[in-house]
């Protein structure tokens, strides 16, 4: 508990001292997403984590007694980028697994830097959503994904910039870690759709239609993820609550995002953004534990951690549906009450979760 403690604490003192809230603030950033890294990369991974500490273990274990041709063939081919990597890092490091989970988190942590510090308006609360959000937590427990969101942070960087074939590539890559990548193809699309007040009607709409029909619609995506990658996934919707919780702050922020700062055609990253919580609220409406569609949802969740900072950027030109004079007051409190938020729930969570507390470095026994 104190190492997550100290570490909100060195990223608050380190934003006060560098100016962590500036825009584009790369020493920050790079500062920030060491601490993040020391806590995620250099735990001991025989202790601290969920899948860290047992299915990929094994995995990676076992990697010396396969031949590259059953390797490339595992899981009917599914995933096959994940485990040809897992083979040749075992090959290279003599079996490592400590050296493989550090390096996974490096390469995280070095593609989320260069996505806050090219979008963020505030990476101090980048940092802090990341946090809260507890996609620093999750990233503990699942490998192959945050090998594949790394690439989505990329692609989507790619997207942006006009370079689509990389952006296409990107998410192909992607999806031979972690099959459910796949569903980043939707980002073309929404990216070039211009949202408008007729577009967040359809949006809402077809949130709608999900709900009403998410029997159906659980059991035509779940078999198609049986079929393609793991036949024990299930349909089962118990213990949501948590993860509803995530539902109903998304569907929050996208109404914040309505009333204080209107999407423009020419602001391309805040449309697109804006239409990515759209559809995590869609996917994430159907959570449950051992479904895929947190998975899913997550895809386009994480980048809220840069969303939210835009609501409430004031650098930008707005037209909120609401008078100046209480805009200025929501706008000077809500940040601070979303940062405080955010921080009391990624304490809580760490002291809450076995898998994760308490904490021991990869040196400590």
């Amino acid at each position: 508990m104190e190492y997550y403690t100290l570490l909100v604490t060195l990223v608050l003192v380190t934003a006060l001292l560098m100016h962590g809230s500036r825009e584009g603030n790369k020493l920050y950033v790079f500062v920030a997403c060491l601490f993040l890294f020391v806590i995620y990369g250099l735990r001991n991974t025989f202790v601290i984590g969920n899948d860290t500490t047992s299915s990929y273990l094994h995995m990676f274990q076992r990697m010396e007694g396969y031949s590259w041709d059953y390797v490339l063939h595992m899981n009917g081919g599914t995933n096959v980028g994940f485990y040809a990597f897992s083979k040749a890092f075992f090959d290279l490091s003599g079996g490592d697994y400590q050296l493989f989970v550090s390096s996974i988190a490096a390469f995280y942590m070095i593609c989320f830097g260069i996505f806050i510090y090219r979008y963020s308006p505030n990476p101090l609360q980048s940092i802090l959503y990341h946090l809260g959000l507890l996609f620093f937590t999750f990233h503990f427990s699942v490998l192959k994904q945050s090998i594949a969101m790394a690439m989505v942070l990329l692609s989507f960087d790619c997207l942006i910039r006009g370079k689509t074939i990389k952006h296409f590539l990107l998410i192909l890559i992607a999806a031979q870690f972690h099959f459910p990548a796949y569903v980043f193809l939707l980002a073309y699309p929404l990216f070039k759709m211009r949202i408008n007040r007729s577009i967040l009607v359809y949006l809402a709409g077809l949130l709608l239609i999900t709900f009403l029909f998410r029997n159906q619609l659980i059991n035509l995506m779940l078999n198609l993820y049986k079929d393609l990658e793991d036949s024990t996934v299930s349909a089962n919707l118990s213990g949501v609550t948590f993860l509803r919780t995530k539902s109903l702050i998304m569907i929050v922020i996208v109404v914040a995002a309505v009333v204080f700062r209107k999407p423009k055609p020419e602001d391309k990253v805040y449309s697109t953004l804006l239409a990515f919580m759209g559809i995590a609220i869609v996917f994430q409406t159907f959570c449950g534990y051992n479904n895929i569609f947190e998975r899913l949802a997550d895809y386009f969740f994480q980048f809220a951690v840069v969303f939210i900072p835009m609501v409430f950027d004031k650098s930008v030109d707005r037209e909120p549906l609401i008078n100046w004079r209480l805009m200025d007051v929501i706008d000077f409190a809500a940040p601070y009450l979303f940062c405080g938020f955010a921080v009391y729930r990624f304490i809580t969570s760490t002291q809450n979760n076995s898998f994760l507390y308490p904490f021991k470095f990869f040196f400590q026994n």
